[in-house]
């Protein structure tokens, strides 16, 4: 799990860095961590490995955010909420009823809307935000 969400993102945005947007002075950086990196998972939830990667990816996200903002480089990260997928098809034929109960928007993310965040964080609507994390999952994070 670390070396996928972690190490994977290091080693990536840090070739990236160096070979293209370092010495362009320019670049965008959009990673991909979880709202599971924002707090902790509800009791019966064995996600702590996964947890602590994306919590780690959200800190690496504002590090290297203050880090490259001198070479005019953005770096910021999406948060996902419960999205169906192979992974968490389980937990959701389990609790998702649930999930989508608790969520203000009583649904379930889908790939638009994962589209649209990254859209806005790669354009130059986005210009002056680095460093920071856009959870997009329907409000379920303000309603714990």
């Amino acid at each position: 799990v670390m070396n996928l969400n972690i190490n994977a993102m290091f080693f990536l945005s840090r070739e990236v860095g160096k070979r293209c947007f370092i010495p362009k002075q320019a670049g965008k950086i959009i990673n991909i961590a979880s709202v599971a990196g924002l707090s902790g998972s509800p009791q019966g939830m064995a996600t702590i490995a996964y947890n602590t990667s994306k919590g780690a990816a959200v800190n690496f996200t504002r590090t290297l955010a203050a880090e490259w903002g001198r070479y005019n480089i953005n770096v910021n990260a999406i948060c996902p909420g419960f999205f169906p997928s192979k992974m968490s098809q389980g937990l959701l034929d389990q609790i998702g009823d649930h999930i989508v109960a608790v969520t203000p928007l009583r649904r379930l993310g889908g790939d638009e809307d994962l589209m649209g965040a990254v859209v806005f964080l790669a354009s130059e609507a986005s210009r002056h935000i680095t460093g920071q994390t856009l959870a997009v999952d329907g409000g379920a994070c303000i309603s714990k």
